[in-house]
């Protein structure tokens, strides 16, 4: 009897823990830019993974895999985006760290749409890894006009105080 009110009071404690660590989380999960990061994270990781040929400037296709330099700032774009989501406590360096991987998604951007328009085929092809390269700038901007309205709020709060 007593065996099976110890696993009831310790299934009980395990549930009670469950909540509170959920509530911890829920703050994070109530903000638009944790929404806007995941899909950058998603968005371009789905088109590195199904969009694997990006051109150079030059007009050259080559597979991200060869180039080290697209593979570093897209596996940086994927990496820091996603953790930047739990970064949500010190929105300063989350609104900084934004802007960099914002000026990489505009480099990437930009060389993918100078190969585009250097090479005499137009493939849809490369006009999707474009479209992914948008997609990215575009939802990072919303995520940092988020954190910026937030950081206004926080401070119009404290000045209240």
């Amino acid at each position: 009897m007593e065996v099976k009110n110890g696993m009831k009071l310790s299934k009980c404690l395990t549930n009670i823990q469950l909540f509170f660590t959920f509530t911890k989380t829920l703050p994070l999960l109530q903000r638009i830019q944790t929404i806007y990061l995941l899909f950058v994270s998603i968005i371009h990781l789905g088109g590195y993974i199904l969009l694997p040929y990006h051109l150079l400037y030059s007009g050259v296709s080559v597979e991200v895999s060869q180039s080290y330099i697209l593979t570093i700032f897209n596996l940086i774009i994927i990496i820091i985006s996603f953790w930047n989501i739990f970064q949500f406590r010190k929105r300063k360096r989350q609104f900084v760290l934004n802007r960099v991987l914002l000026l990489i998604a505009l480099a990437l951007l930009l060389n993918q749409c100078i190969g585009y328009f250097n090479t005499e085929s137009k493939d849809t092809h490369q006009l999707l890894v474009c479209v992914v390269y948008m997609l990215t700038v575009i939802f990072l901007s919303l995520a940092n006009k988020a954190i910026k309205r937030d950081e206004d709020l926080i401070r119009s709060a404290d000045r209240l105080r």
